[in-house]
């Protein structure tokens, strides 16, 4: 008896001993949360961030008590998360108390991963390396090896990158065997241990579209003005952070492909109109947010992140090297014009402004091209003619664009060290036209245009001109490179709109290189805030981390 007693208090020691550990594991915690360190560091992120226009990010330590201790480590380690993230994590772990989302059982063979590549041999060097990197990965699990696809290299089909035409391949290769179609871009880095966990949590045999959400803070012309009652309840996807497909939404919606052609005549954001598709008016699944697939460049519960930096392939591109052609008319003199002055013409050593009518002061050169009121085909055609031609025959890259774009030529001297001159380039912000009939890409112009000087020459070479002196000069450029067999290369960082008109999220993994229109902003404070050359330190850490990371 006596024993048995020992045995019971000591047992009752140890709970008490065990229940104030962890009191003071608790307190210690908390006390460490409102340490002066801590304070100081929260009270630092939120001034650089006031410093720098933004709303500081909801913190982690926010969350409740019990989310608090279980994510105590995280919360010190990194700091600061978003507050669609932590609304992310709760849907995630709802749906999982739900049953709706169950552990499965699935491979890695499963997954097909698609990289949205394109055919410019920097671009494609890049999708080479991610590609590599999700087989060595695969590898490492001793898992059977997932197909790996690069999305130039599928179709010989202009439109390809818009992703619909190639579902109907998708549905007949894929269906059989596997479970998921798996998108990301060429700068996604992907976690396949942690994907292939965070994917298992869905049921594949149901319809999923998957990815990081973003949506409009207000309605955007980007958009057609979507939604404009109320911008934010739709979401879509940011293909940075990757985005994926069930294979029985991919049959699905290559069923509809087959019974309807795809409706829109333009392609302007892609992964709206996507989302938008899929969503089919309430007739498809939303947009179901994973707080796995990330592009902030922390790894602590990521799938996937994306490295926010400006490419960097040796040497900037030397000033001299760029020449930047406006286009620009009387009307806009007084106004326009001065902006450029006082914002980014100081960047350019190579510049002319090209307008209808010769003023000295700024100057201007006529082209003896009369105004238009759109298109102003026949002026840019006249800008071609004269770079190739006339003089600056050592010069490599032709930019041209409107007289209210704000552009970076300092971060394009840096994104141009990626491309060869030597090749037939043309580089922008990518629209397409018709591509589900036939049609072609094209690089908007209000972002601005690069021509390389062999680009221009192939072009001037062949006898694809203007129809007219007001056709839309970036359209009939698509229309002729893509005749000529020259894909057009996109970048994000060009916009043909201004900032407002994206989402926070989506702007804040960009170092961006233009933006376009005047109209309701400060476009000298948007310069500065966004463009100006004091922000290209952050711009060259960012690379230089970036490029030393390997894939």
């Amino acid at each position: 008896m006596a024993r048995r007693s020992r045995r019971r208090e000591e047992g009752s020691r140890r709970r008490r001993v065990s229940r104030g550990g962890r009191a003071a594991a608790a307190a210690a915690a908390a006390a460490q949360l409102r340490s002066p360190r801590v304070s100081r560091t929260r009270a630092q992120v939120g001034r650089a961030a006031s410093a720098a226009g933004m709303r500081p990010p909801a913190c982690w330590w926010l969350l409740a008590p019990p989310a608090l201790l279980a994510l105590l480590t995280c919360s010190l380690a990194f700091g600061l998360a978003s507050e669609d993230t932590k609304k992310d994590v709760k849907q995630s772990q709802d749906l999982e108390k739900s049953g709706i989302s169950r552990k499965n059982d699935l491979d890695l063979k499963e997954i097909v991963f698609v990289i949205q590549s394109q055919s410019n041999s920097f671009h494609a060097k890049r999708a080479e390396q991610l590609k590599k990197s999700i087989l060595k990965q695969a590898a490492d699990l001793t898992q059977e090896l997932p197909s790996v696809l690069l999305l130039h290299q599928l179709a010989k089909q202009e439109g390809a990158w818009t992703i619909l035409p190639l579902l109907p391949h998708f549905s007949v290769t894929y269906s059989r065997n596997s479970s998921w179609i798996f998108f990301c871009e060429e700068e996604t880095r992907i976690q396949i241990p942690k994907l292939l966990e965070t994917v298992r949590r869905y049921d594949p045999s149901k319809e999923w579209f998957l990815g990081k959400a973003l949506h409009d803070e207000e309605s955007t012309i980007i958009h057609h003005y979507a939604f404009s009652e109320n911008p934010t309840v739709f979401k879509y996807p940011d293909f940075a952070a990757g985005w994926a497909l069930s294979i029985p939404l991919v049959n699905k919606l290559t069923k509809r492909l087959k019974s309807e052609s795809l409706k829109s005549d333009f392609t302007i954001d892609l992964k709206h109109e996507i989302a938008l598709y899929i969503w089919d008016k309430g007739g498809g699944p939303p947009l179901t947010p994973v707080p796995e697939f990330c592009t902030d460049d922390v790894d602590f519960y990521c799938a996937t992140t994306f490295h926010s930096f400006l490419p960097l392939c040796g040497k900037p591109v030397k000033k001299e090297d760029i020449f930047v052609a406006v286009k620009t008319c009387k009307k806009f003199h007084g106004d326009r014009i001065p902006i450029v002055k006082q914002t980014w013409e100081s960047q350019a050593s190579l510049i002319e402004y090209y307008s209808d009518y010769t003023e000295n002061s700024i100057p201007t050169v006529d082209l003896g091209i009369p105004n238009t009121d759109r298109g102003h085909c026949g002026k840019t055609f006249a800008i071609l003619e004269r770079f190739l031609n006339r003089s600056h025959d050592k010069t490599a890259w032709l930019v041209i664009v409107d007289d209210d774009t704000l552009i970076s030529i300092s971060r394009l001297q840096r994104l141009l060290s990626c491309y060869d001159s030597g090749e037939p380039v043309f580089l922008g912000e990518r629209y397409g036209y018709g591509l589900g009939t036939g049609g072609y890409s094209y690089i908007t112009g209000g972002g601005g245009m690069v021509f390389s000087r062999e680009a221009i020459r192939r072009l001037l070479t062949s006898k694809c001109r203007c129809y007219s002196n007001d056709a839309p000069d970036d359209m009939v450029l698509g229309m002729c490179f893509s005749g000529l067999g020259i894909p057009v290369t996109h970048s994000p960082l060009f916009h043909q709109a201004r900032p407002v008109d994206y989402p926070k999220d989506y702007l804040s993994h960009q170092v961006p290189i233009s933006f376009h229109k005047h109209w309701n902003i400060d476009p000298v404070k948007v310069y500065f805030t966004w463009l100006a050359p004091n922000e290209e330190a952050k711009a060259s850490q960012e690379t230089q981390k970036g490029f030393r990371e390997e894939l």
